[in-house]
């Protein structure tokens, strides 16, 4: 997916698995992970799950993902 901006409600609605999305560039996938740490505190996940992001600096490709807890 390309965007220019990852939402709340994007995050939200992610429960399981990953969003993959190419940002126009790195300040973007910086706003991205802010986003990210606001939604944390709004939802709800399973018992035992976490969001994990993770960030291509060159290619400005931001992953926000679902994952057990280690």
């Amino acid at each position: 997916m390309e965007a220019k901006t990852v939402t709340v409600k994007d995050i939200q609605n992610l429960l399981e698995g990953k969003l993959v999305v190419q940002m126009p560039d790195f300040k973007s996938t910086v706003a991205a992970r802010n986003q990210v740490s606001y939604a944390r505190g709004t939802i709800n996940l399973p018992e035992g799950k976490e969001l994990k992001t993770s960030t291509d600096r060159e290619k400005a490709i931001f992953t926000v993902m679902v994952v057990d807890k280690n």
